[in-house]
């Protein structure tokens, strides 16, 4: 299965997670292209400033990949600055949330995975 990327969905989330500004959002795949082997696999996009607020995972997990740019990662209370290659994952019953202190739009390849 291909997906150009002008054929690929983007959306935006004000607030996501209860953050600040707007997280954009370009699914890569929906959970039914993967066969539900993922429920989320997305480009998110964060401007200076925007972030996704700390959330916990109870019935899945989420990856975090820098593409490009930088982005801080809180994981279950600790900081970390987060550069490309750089990756995060948060497993079932943890907390995760990101965001841009830098003065450049941040890539971020994020894939949720549900527990089995």
């Amino acid at each position: 299965m291909i997906h150009p990327r002008a054929e690929q969905n983007r959306r935006e989330k004000l607030g996501a997670q209860g953050g600040n500004g707007v997280a954009r959002f370009r699914d890569l795949f929906t959970s039914e292209d993967l066969g539900s082997r993922a429920e989320m696999f997305s480009v998110v996009t964060l401007d200076p400033g925007d972030s996704v607020g700390i959330h916990a995972h109870t019935v899945n997990g989420e990856v975090y990949c820098v593409l490009r740019g930088s982005v801080w990662v809180t994981e279950d209370g600790a900081e970390r600055e987060l550069l490309p290659g750089d990756a995060e994952f948060c497993a079932d019953g943890h907390t995760h949330g990101m965001e841009n202190r830098s003065d450049s739009p941040a890539e971020i390849l994020a894939v949720i995975l549900p527990n089995r």
